[in-house]
């Protein structure tokens, strides 16, 4: 009976010996069921917001599906076809060939304005104006773009009377009112254009729409919306393409949609 005294207590003790190491074997199980958990959730987040902001272009609204069902088109026109007398050409404007060509010198604006739009006030019930810029391997020097709205030639307009949506080659956009700065100017917005195509060969479409009571004014690039303002136009707000100064653009077609 002394004899298994000491192999009873060998026996019960060999357990105890052997369960001690399986606690950190446990404990790095669930940590490793923990991190792979985590890596999932962390991936499905990043695939949906990388998703998200792929498609957020699809979710804003479009220029040319938004317009009032009484509205008609007035003007469409190959600007690449030459022989337009609706564009001023006194003021840096050019049709040729490739289409309405706006050469700012480099002090100066180009602005080429829409006669209609001046001399028989087509704008007055609102409208939606939609143009093509070629593509910037055909224009030799930087290609900037401008569309104006309101009163461009005038040098006394107040704040919120000329509205200037700029673009730049690269795709970033300025939105402002008549002194352009962001200290003088009652509306300035500028930011990056998801929308816009950058490689130089493609070509771009600039749009705008003003509401009929002529209290939002909207800007669309390639069909998707960028910005809405509340400006202070006239009755009769005229249009017009051009190029900031130190640039060219060249637009190749212009299509306007007006109310009654």
């Amino acid at each position: 009976m002394i004899a298994n005294g000491p192999q009873d207590t060998r026996v019960t003790s060999a357990p105890t010996q052997s369960a001690e190491p399986a606690q950190p074997v446990a404990a790095a199980s669930v940590s490793r069921r923990f991190s792979l958990i985590f890596g999932i959730a962390l991936t499905l987040v990043t695939l949906a917001a990388l998703i998200f902001a792929f498609f957020a272009s699809d979710f804003r609204q479009s220029g040319s599906s938004a317009l009032p069902s009484t509205w008609t088109q007035v003007y469409n026109a190959d600007l690449t076809a030459g022989g337009s007398t609706v564009w001023d050409q006194s003021q840096g404007c050019n049709l040729n060939s490739l289409g309405l060509d706006a050469q700012a010198s480099a002090s100066s604006d180009a602005i080429c304005s829409f006669k209609p739009s001046v001399q028989s006030g087509v704008t007055g019930a609102g409208f939606y104006f939609v143009t093509t810029i070629s593509p910037a391997a055909n224009v030799p020097a930087y290609a900037n773009s401008m569309l104006l709205v309101g009163d461009p030639t005038s040098s006394s307009a107040t704040n919120g009377s000329t509205i200037a949506f700029i673009i730049s080659q690269a795709g970033s956009y300025t939105l402002c009112d008549n002194s352009c700065s962001q200290t003088g100017s009652s509306i300035y917005l500028h930011g990056g254009l998801a929308a816009w195509h950058g490689n130089a060969l493609l070509s771009n479409t600039i749009a705008v729409k003003l509401s009929p009571d002529h209290s939002a004014l909207t800007f669309y690039v390639n069909d998707q919306q960028v910005a809405t303002v509340a400006p202070q136009l006239g009755p009769q707000p005229a249009i017009a393409l051009g190029a900031p100064a130190g640039s060219e653009t060249v637009y190749t077609h212009a299509s306007l949609y007006t109310g009654s």
